[in-house]
């Protein structure tokens, strides 16, 4: 399983998040103790309380920024009354999409003797990681073109995640070592947790910094289909300031509900887990990749050698096929 690669800084292998995936043992929150925002008296130790923040007036981006630097995550929302910051028409179109093309994804699995609800696998478009764990992650065209297979609302979503992450990291340069216009889009897909998922163990999505994640939920998500618990701080323990979670001593975790068109930003290194899903319906929450430092990319969560589609290929990676020259 390849690493990923950044000059001038140790890598901790990345094999290491499978098996914390895999192996650790999930903490059950202490009752009352989980909350989308806290109180700056209930913030963990050395770790200022998460920041829930609303995109208006002048000093938004400054918070979210601050947000992310101190606590590993930060969760965006429009003002009251106002528009969802991802438009609904794109929300809604984009689930329509994902739906037809999981359920694609899921049939071409079951060809070659997969339970996709219930194994293991890895492709380059799709992978399960957990066995039994019903949470698909599938890959989606990150730069979409006109010949991709997807609709014009995924590239609005895209455009609109962009209009609202660029300016935070525009004012968070410690993120971005070769300044905001270094930040590019690593990659984007969607994470579904089918009926009766399971909560995860907790774990990071890699273990480099350079590289954050912006969920676009495209269903309301809740404690009832399993928000996103995270917990803060925990993005700063592989530079140096490692050292055990205790809920015991005042560390608290986060699990925001977010509605369809918000956005939850979160640093790879951070320490989260999908918690269960208790519905009827599939959870699908979208997400974009974002490198905020040259030379750094995820790959290590999708294979790059075995597909369900060769045309996959040239879609995700931009690989320009010998007869497309």
């Amino acid at each position: 399983m390849p690493a990923i690669a950044a000059e001038d800084e140790l890598v901790v292998p990345d094999a290491l998040c499978s098996w914390l995936d895999e192996f650790c043992e999930p903490l059950a929150p202490a009752a009352g103790r989980v909350a989308a925002a806290l109180p700056e008296e209930a913030a963990p130790r050395g770790v200022l309380a998460p920041v829930e923040v609303t995109a208006a007036g002048a000093e938004w981006a400054v918070a979210a920024a601050s947000s992310l630097h101190d606590s590993g995550f930060c969760v965006l929302r429009a003002p009251p009354a106002a528009p969802p910051l991802v438009p609904e028409a794109a929300t809604g179109a984009c689930r329509h999409y994902i739906e037809q093309r999981l359920a694609r994804l899921m049939s071409l699995a079951r060809e070659r003797g997969v339970d996709p609800r219930t194994d293991r696998f890895t492709y380059g478009e799709l992978c399960a990681r957990t066995p039994g764990g019903r949470r698909l992650d599938m890959r989606l065209p990150h730069r979409p073109r006109v010949r991709d297979d997807c609709p014009p609302e995924w590239s609005s979503l895209l455009a609109s995640v962009d209009r609202w992450v660029r300016p935070i990291l525009a004012a968070a340069p410690g993120m971005c070592s070769a300044g905001p216009s270094g930040v590019r889009v690593d990659s984007a897909g969607c994470v579904t947790a089918l009926p009766g998922a399971p909560a995860q163990h907790f774990h990071p999505d890699g273990t480099v910094r350079g590289l954050l994640n912006v969920f676009v939920p495209l269903v309301r998500v809740d404690a009832s289909n399993g928000s996103t618990e995270l917990r803060p701080g925990t993005h700063s323990w592989l530079d140096g300031g490692a050292r055990e979670w205790d809920e015991r001593r005042g560390d608290v975790a986060a699990a925001p509900s977010l509605d369809p068109g918000e956005l939850l930003l979160f640093d790879y290194r951070l320490m989260h887990r999908g918690r269960a899903n208790a519905t009827a319906d599939p959870r699908h929450v979208g997400y974009v990749v974002y490198a905020t430092r040259p030379g750094i990319s995820d790959l290590h969560n999708f294979p790059q050698d075995e597909w369900l589609l060769e045309s996959s290929r040239a879609e995700l990676l931009g690989v320009v096929e010998p007869s497309a020259a």
